[in-house]
């Protein structure tokens, strides 16, 4: 029983002595110890400043290119507002992502918070935050809405998504077939912009005629169709050329940057370029005094809704075709002037 008393009394004192000695200060840090091996490399980082430089550099390449879209009617006058469903795929920037290279006709839904055709429209920005980021978001060829004919004009297929006649109803009627069609709408016709069918030689009503239907060396020979004259080098001081996407600067003088590597003679281009149009100007006249006097079209060249034969809808839907390409020829000179002549003499 005194050992069992002397062992407690022993316990008792080493617990008081442990407790107090954790009250006490801490001890110095020992040294330290040697440096573990390196481990193995992190991979590259995907989002982070380093790349930067790449397009944002001190050449100031990005803001020329703002500078020139800011005056293009791509930014100013491309109507974004129109952000409907079935507008929106060609006038917001949104909607033309949503279906480009699918040959969609419409938004999921209406867009909201619209934006005009911008940098990330037309170029995979800040996807790898590298020079790669200039590659366009779509070349894929296109089958147009209006005929069914595919067209691959390389990097411009990525124009031809828009650029092209749109489909209405009823439908523009077969050249090879006979017909009456009953137009409703005095807009019937293929819609603004079509340039992309007319340069490439498709969209069109092709009646039979005297005039053979063949493309100009525009379209056969010109590497990158439309890309090519309107994104030629900057003029100078003109506002035309790069992402302008003008050929010809506001007072009507042309960059001809696009145009020298097969017209050597710019004095002999510009005088062809008169002489082409002032011959499309007077087949346009032609034609428009034989819808007007058919009753096609009203005195100011509107469309009066009716029943019509094929080539009588015909003619009227090249005569819009050709106005709504602005060019007058200069696009595909051989392809427009056959479709004015032929569609005069339907009209005969």
């Amino acid at each position: 029983m005194k050992m069992n008393n002397l062992f407690v009394a022993i316990l008792s004192l080493a617990m008081i002595f442990s407790f107090g000695a954790c009250q006490t200060e801490i001890g110095p840090a020992g040294p330290a110890g040697p440096a573990g091996p390196a481990g193995p490399a992190g991979s590259d980082g995907q989002n982070g400043a380093e790349n930067c430089v790449d397009c944002h550099g001190g050449n100031q390449l990005i803001t020329a290119k703002m500078f020139q879209w800011e005056n293009s009617v791509h930014a100013t006058g491309g109507h974004y507002e129109r952000n409907s469903t079935s507008c929106a795929i060609c006038h917001t920037s949104q909607g033309f992502l949503e279906v480009a290279g699918t040959g969609g006709l419409a938004t999921a839904a209406t867009i909201n918070d619209p934006l005009p055709q911008n940098c990330y429209t037309c170029h995979q920005i800040h996807n790898t935050y590298t020079s790669a980021d200039w590659a366009l978001t779509t070349q894929d060829p296109v089958t147009f809405w209006v005929g069914g004919e595919t067209r691959d004009i390389g990097k411009a297929n990525l124009c031809l998504n828009c650029h092209q006649a749109r489909p209405r109803d009823p439908a523009l009627p077969n050249p090879a077939e006979t017909g009456t069609i009953t137009l409703t709408s005095s807009s019937w016709g293929p819609h603004h912009g079509a340039q992309g069918t007319l340069f490439t030689g498709a969209g069109a009503y092709k009646t039979q005629g005297s005039t053979p239907y063949e493309n100009s060396l525009h379209t056969t020979l010109v590497e990158n169709g439309c890309i090519t004259c309107h994104m030629a080098p900057v003029d100078g001081g003109r506002a035309a050329g790069g992402h302008t996407f003008r050929v010809a600067s506001e007072d009507g003088s042309l960059n001809t940057n696009g145009c020298v590597q097969c017209h050597t003679d710019t004095d002999a281009l510009e005088l062809q370029v008169v002489a082409t149009q002032a011959e499309i100007d007077d087949l346009m006249t032609q034609l428009a005094d034989k819808l007007v006097a058919a009753g096609i079209f009203n005195a100011s060249l509107k469309l009066v809704p009716g029943d019509y034969t094929y080539d009588q809808a015909g003619a009227a839907w090249n005569y819009t075709f050709v106005l709504e390409d602005k060019s007058f020829g200069v696009h595909n000179a051989k392809f427009t002037r056959a479709l004015l002549k032929n569609s005069i003499e339907a009209l005969q």
